[in-house]
């Protein structure tokens, strides 16, 4: 069995985000800071992301409106504080057709791309339907379907059918009806360490899959185009996966995920964790200095780009006229 080093990367954040939109059924539960992140896994042979994030500066200034103080970089300038270059990726599996989970696809042109067929589809049948059905496309990437038809060209697509090994020790297994029509997880296995699942926007924050106060109850995500019913059967499915410890799942927009795991923050507030480490691979985190991992040499020229503008290496931080508590 192949052993995959496993980090997660924030690429933006967005200082206050509604609990209610992650939490469904909890309205009057304030704001929280809520990260952007995607999963990068290596071994001997593959480097693989799980998810790409998103670069688009309008998006950055509407999400910044909307939710007040944000922060971002783009993944691929995100992948080389890590040393990995976009040319270094040759998979990438999609959790599912969201701007902030695909739109960077095109960034890394040599990768085979793996999606769930149906996802594309039901999308399209979205597109078919009067516009009062424009809730089915909201936070899709229109984008999408034509960088997979120039990738498909070169047989650099794979359209899943449900369940897909991809190599020796990461599979796809599907979760159709709940966030949206075609999600998907991807599973990986390792001899030294065990299981890690990712779970896409199935899984928000840990409060989705340890309850409230950790009391265990599921509770479901606030956003879904599927069934709340198909959503519990599918993640109570997917804990048995993993033994049924929450430890095990990686939520992408939880910034608890950077307090219980090994992790660096960077200067400019993003950071990284470190799931697992394979034998052969560095460390990302600091050799020494603070014991909180904080790095004060990345992003050190955020503060000069508070206006809104994207500084040379295209990091932007916006300020926006923050919602008030749900």
């Amino acid at each position: 069995m192949t052993d995959y080093s496993v980090w997660v990367l924030e690429y933006g954040y967005v200082d206050r985000f509604p609990v209610s939109n992650l939490l469904a059924a909890q309205p009057h539960q304030g704001t929280r800071r809520m990260p952007y992140c995607f999963g990068l896994l290596r071994s001997a042979g593959h480097c693989v992301l799980v998810d790409t994030g998103f670069a688009d500066p309008a998006v950055h200034q509407r999400l910044s409106t909307r939710y007040g103080s944000t922060y971002w970089t783009s993944p691929v300038e995100m992948l080389s504080r890590v040393g990995v270059r976009p040319e270094d990726v040759d998979t990438i599996l999609l959790t599912h057709n969201h701007l902030d989970h695909s739109g960077c696809v095109a960034d890394f042109p040599t990768a085979q791309v793996y999606l769930q067929r149906r996802e594309l589809t039901r999308y399209h049948d979205a597109l078919a339907r009067p516009r009062r059905f424009e809730f089915l496309l909201r936070a899709t990437d229109a984008a999408l379907p034509a960088v997979l038809t120039d990738r498909d060209r070169e047989l650099r697509v794979t359209y899943a059918s449900g369940y897909l090994p991809v190599t020796a020790g990461i599979e796809l297994r599907p979760a159709f009806d709940t966030h949206t029509a075609g999600s998907q997880f991807a599973l990986v296995e390792n001899a030294a360490d065990g299981r890690w699942l990712f779970a896409g926007d199935n899984v928000y924050v840990y409060e989705n899959i340890e309850g409230l106060q950790g009391t265990g109850a599921l509770e479901p995500i606030g956003t879904s185009t599927g069934s709340q019913w198909i959503w519990l059967d599918t993640i109570d499915h997917a804990l048995d996966w993993v033994g049924r410890d929450s430890a095990r799942v990686i939520p992408f927009h939880d910034g608890e995920l950077f307090r219980r795991f090994p992790s660096r923050e960077y200067a400019d507030g993003l950071h990284v964790a470190e799931i697992s480490l394979a034998a052969g691979h560095d460390s990302v985190l600091p050799a020494g200095g603070a014991a909180d991992g904080t790095d004060t040499a990345a992003g050190a020229d955020a503060a000069d780009e508070a206006d809104g503008t994207a500084g040379a290496d295209g990091k932007v931080r916006t300020e926006g006229v923050a919602p008030g508590d749900d």
